[in-house]
């Protein structure tokens, strides 16, 4: 059976069981009943809520009623006319319901009410919260008109997409059959949209003529949950509370209590309400609306109490009109009930053998991941997956211009517990979370938080985070949540680059995302052939060739990066001294707030789009900047495109520490920091964001035929909301990586601008499995550029809207920084070597940064960024350390130096310090060598074990210094920390020499291994290699 959704469901069957069809609706974003099949059979009238707006249901009706041919077709044949509407629909047609000739002499009408409206009522700062509700309100004011006027036809509520299936197709069939309407009142924005498996009704066995009877026969008025023993029963109409309230109930265990779920408000039956409840029921408690006392729904309750004579006390139990309370909502509502003390901490609705996956995502995207959920809910409604799924949609068009938030919920097929997956989702942390687009995401909800994650819970960012960016972009409270519930393990957190593997093999990013999904969906046990074996039969996979789908699934699989955990995550960082402490921001929402019942039609652009502007435009935007939603303190970014805090610098000195004459240049450099506010930590990166080359750019721009001076709207990367405006230099001198290294995706995307046929062919070819050596040489032998390609492949010229979706943006560049800021003051240093090389054609290559910062001169601007690194010092200063530093790794020790000399000056103790260095000569590249001498002489450095690898025949390597010194390294390492900054290649063999330092003092190897490893999770055993 597939999956559908009620609202689809029956329309479909209107379709085809009806004369006529009456849409009325009020939710422009996803109206019910728009898609009503065409058919001769039917006709459909699409039709306005207002005053009045039954006029032409009464109209065609009495037509149908006081007309032979429409006796015949319609009255006899007991074909019903169909109506749709919302509750607001409802209450404007009461009227015309009134109107209408007697039953039994008309077509019967099955009335389909979606409840769903925003709501008007204010929210906390006053305004309309314009939160989807049920509107009940409308609802009950309707039914109580349709009483006082004597209308005979029935009003059912329901609860969950399957009860309103049944209800609106078979027992509204019968109801009509026996001349009778029928009004079928279900939850809008979850049951009415909720994808599940569901079907329509087929006709009751045998059918009664009167009213009650078909409706006693078929369902029950009211439903009773919770213990026998109940002595306070909430009475609760059947709709997304009702199901809230039963999760909370559940969840909550409590012996007192219990709940009335009402199926039929009209008629209503106070014997069958009398007999639903307990017989040691007190008090009843009535649901109803803040400042509403009484109601009809509290009138007919109180009514068919005093007509028992019982001696039950009926009161009011009150909800906000600008929202749906929760799962926990109710468990607070419920839990003071009890007359024994009880607690509202809830306990899980999710079986063991249930998953629950939740997904965030922007609403409308050109990877179009925001249709993934409902992929993976017809995938698993096959019918040989043995697993009932339901899914639940919910929008918010307010937030970051558009979110959508999908609850999956798995559970055992022929064992579901009835529950929705919100109720669920209310209760339990989901089993696997999946984040696209994070940076929108996280700025308006908590989509990791205690309540949504927990240890179990294997959560994916759909990113090009690194691993080292994941603890600086995520919101501090997702850090914490992650840190508390990995429990000191290194967590399940994961980050794949879902568009980048997309372009890659040429298939849509929500392809890449199910594809993650189902890599972590199955356990490890499971093959990763039989992964492939079980999602070939899934219907996005179903037509691929085994080949591609292995290809494929493996790469996705092997760009799944875990991002190990930290404990230090729950730590908020503190600002430094005089910085600019961050805005408190309240909690955020952890559950979207449904503003809409589909994606936002208004949104300015799916994916940032790169747009020409004049220089008009941008003088609108100086101008008049609260028109454009310029930020407030825009003024004080140095970088508004960058996610980091940024500083600008200035070039204070440059150096060079090696002779003109070597073929190496390394250079140290200084930045004044007076009046910038920045701060850092000893043993910290200072992240450069360089720039390209001038020359080299304008060259480029001059041959591709662009304007330097033309000015572009570059929408902020990670924050779709805001715009920078660029001229066309600025773009590529600073924004663009048009001289990195281009990725296979580029060249398939280049292609596809070759007006050139043999162009064309050739690129892809490169981008295809086939010509994966050609990429790899041109990638690593020859390192072609962005601006290489496309000048070898002239015919493929894109757009400059194109070229900034398609072109990497430079990303900033970290070193080491080689100064202590409590020794220099306000000032920070860097060690730097130039890259530079030639291609095997002679073609020079360099380094973009090292380029940038060496061509610097004091005076200059620079702006740089702070990243914190795992190089620190101990935190007592009498505890040794052991710097091992090879050419430009000494830059942090350097820091670390200072630092204890700073420490010793101020009169405190210092522990020794062991300093290990290497390059290839002494008389060239002995980097701040007559410092370290000096330092030898003062005692700050107490031992210095140097290696110059070319000075004498035989080639003589930091690890060879270690090994001659093992006695004192031992030692040293009984309170010390050890530390290496450089190239990853002499890791085994320092390694080996710390080993042997233990070994030789008495220790086996597997102890001193053993060792090791506890010194790594002291954090006193720090690599710092690339």
């Amino acid at each position: 059976m597939p999956a559908q959704t009620l609202h689809a469901l029956l329309e479909k069957e209107a379709a085809a069981t009806s004369s006529a069809v009456f849409v009325y609706d009020t939710t422009p974003t996803a109206p019910f009943g728009a898609d009503i099949p065409a058919s001769d059979a039917v006709e459909v009238f699409q039709m306005q809520t207002r005053a009045g707006a039954g006029a032409s249901l009464v109209g065609f009706v009495e037509r149908l009623a006081f007309t032979s041919k429409g006796a015949t077709a319609a009255t006899e044949a007991r074909q019903s006319v169909s109506v749709f509407g919302s509750t607001s629909a409802f209450l404007s047609l009461v009227p015309s319901l009134l109107a209408l000739p007697p039953s039994s002499s008309r077509p019967a009408l099955a009335v389909q009410v979606s409840a769903q409206a925003s709501s008007l009522a204010p929210d906390a700062e006053g305004e309309p919260s314009l939160v989807q509700v049920p509107d009940l309100e409308s609802l009950f004011e309707g039914v109580a008109a349709l009483s006082a006027g004597g209308y005979d036809g029935a009003v059912v509520l329901s609860e969950t997409a399957e009860e309103a299936a049944f209800v609106s197709t078979g027992l509204a069939q019968a109801a009509n059959g026996a001349g009778h309407d029928l009004v079928s009142v279900f939850d809008g924005l979850t049951a009415g949209r909720q994808l599940s498996t569901i079907a329509a009704s087929g006709p009751l066995k045998s059918t009664p003529q009167d009213l009650s009877s078909v409706l006693s026969t078929s369902i029950p008025y009211f439903q009773y949950f919770g213990p026998v023993t109940a002595t306070q029963v909430v009475v609760v109409p059947a709709s997304t509370y009702s199901a809230a309230a039963k999760g909370a109930l559940a969840s909550l265990n409590l012996s007192e209590v219990g709940i009335l779920v009402v199926r039929v408000v009209k008629p209503w039956s106070a014997q069958q309400f009398l007999a639903a409840i307990p017989a040691l029921t007190k008090s009843v408690y009535v649901f109803g609306f803040d400042g509403q006392s009484t109601g009809v729904f509290h009138d007919d309750v109180l009514a068919s109490i005093v007509e028992s004579a019982g001696k039950i006390k009926v009161r009011s139990l009150t909800v906000p009109t600008t929202r749906v309370p929760t799962v926990v909502d109710w468990a607070a509502y419920l839990a003071p009930l009890a007359t024994t003390p009880a607690t509202s901490t809830i306990s899980s609705l999710l079986s063991l053998k249930s998953k629950l996956a939740t997904f965030w995502s922007l609403d409308a995207s050109t990877g179009k991941s925001e249709l993934v959920p409902a992929n993976l809910a017809a995938a698993f409604t096959g019918p040989a997956t043995g697993v009932d799924a339901k899914l639940q949609t919910s929008y918010d068009n307010f937030r970051q211009g558009g979110l959508q938030q999908d609850l999956l919920l798995l559970e055992p097929r022929g064992a579901t517990s009835g529950l929705s997956p919100s109720a669920v989702a209310g209760t339990a942390p989901a089993s696997l979370l999946y984040v696209s687009a994070p940076a929108a995401v996280f700025k308006a909800y908590e989509a990791i938080s205690p309540a949504t994650v927990g240890p179990e819970t294997r959560i994916i960012l759909a990113s090009n985070w690194t691993a080292e960016e994941v603890p600086v972009k995520l919101p501090f409270a997702a850090l914490k949540t992650l840190a508390a519930v990995s429990k000191g393990t290194s967590g399940n957190l994961y980050v794949v680059d879902a568009d980048k593997l997309a372009a890659t093999y040429s298939v849509p990013t929500a392809t890449v995302a199910e594809l993650a999904f189902w890599s972590l969906y199955f356990p490890a046990s499971v093959s990763a052939k039989d992964i492939v074996y079980l999602i070939a039969r899934t219907p996005t996979f179903a037509s691929w060739t085994h080949a591609k789908l292995v290809e494929v699934s493996s790469a996705v699989r092997n760009a799944l990066l875990h991002v190990h955990v930290s404990p230090k995550w729950a730590k908020q960082a503190v600002p430094a001294k005089g910085a600019k402490p961050a805005p408190v921001v309240g909690p955020l929402p952890t559950a979207i707030i449904p503003t809409a019942a589909g994606p936002n039609a208004d949104r300015t652009f799916v994916d940032p789009v790169s747009t020409k502007s004049k220089w008009h435009a941008v003088a609108q935007r100086l101008i008049y900047p609260e028109a454009f939603s310029r930020t407030a303190d825009v003024e004080a970014l140095v970088r508004p495109d960058l996610p980091e805090k940024t500083y600008v610098v200035t070039v204070s000195e440059t150096r060079r520490l090696t002779p003109n004459t070597y073929d190496r240049n390394v250079f140290h450099i200084e930045f004044d920091l007076k009046g910038t506010g920045l701060k850092y930590g000893v043993g910290e990166a200072l992240g450069v964001h360089g720039w390209n080359d001038t020359k080299e750019v304008n060259d480029f721009l001059e041959w591709y035929g662009l304007d330097p001076e033309e000015v572009v709207n570059v929408p902020v990367h990670g924050d779709n909301s805001r715009i920078e405006q660029r001229t066309v230099f600025q773009l590529f001198q600073q924004n663009l990586d048009i001289f990195g290294k281009p990725g296979k995706s580029f060249y398939e995307t280049l292609s596809k601008y070759a007006t050139n046929k043999n162009e064309e062919r050739a690129l892809r070819f490169i981008a295809c499995p086939d010509g994966h050596a050609t990429f790899k040489k041109m990638s690593e032998t020859e390192t072609v550029t962005y601006a290489d390609l496309m000048r070898q492949f002239p015919s493929a010229k894109p757009s400059i809207e194109d070229l900034v979706r398609e072109i990497e943006e430079i990303k900033p560049r970290h070193y080491s920084i080689s100064s202590s800021q409590n020794f220099v003051g306000d000032s920070v240093h860097l060690l730097v070597v130039t890259v530079e090389w030639q291609t095997p054609a002679g073609s020079p290559r360099f380094g973009q940064c090292t380029r940038y910062l060496s061509g610097l001169k004091a005076g200059d601007k620079v702006t740089v960024s702070v990243k914190p690194s795992v190089m620190k010092l101990p935190v007592n200063p009498t505890a040794p350390i052991i710097m091992a530093g090879l050419g430009t790794g000494a830059a942090p020790f350097r820091a670390f130096i200072q630092e204890r000399a700073w420490q010793k000056a101020q009169g405190r103790k210092i522990g020794p310090s062991l300093y290990y260095f290497g390059s290839r000569h002494r008389s060239k590249e002995y980097l701040y060598g007559e410092e370290i001498e000096a330092y030898l002489k003062e005692g700050i450095v107490t031992h210095a074990g140097l290696a110059f690898s070319r000075d004498t025949g035989k080639k003589v390597y930091i690890q060879h210094k270690i090994n001659e010194d093992a006695k004192l390294i031992a030692k040293s390492m009984e309170e010390g920390t050890f530390y290496l900054c450089g190239p990853t290649w002499p890791v085994p063999d320092l390694y080996e020499a710390l080993v042997s330092s233990f070994v030789g003092q008495g220790s086996t190897r597997e102890a001193a291994e053993a060792r090791i490893e506890e010194l790594k999770e002291a954090e006193r055993y720090v690599l710092e290699v690339y």
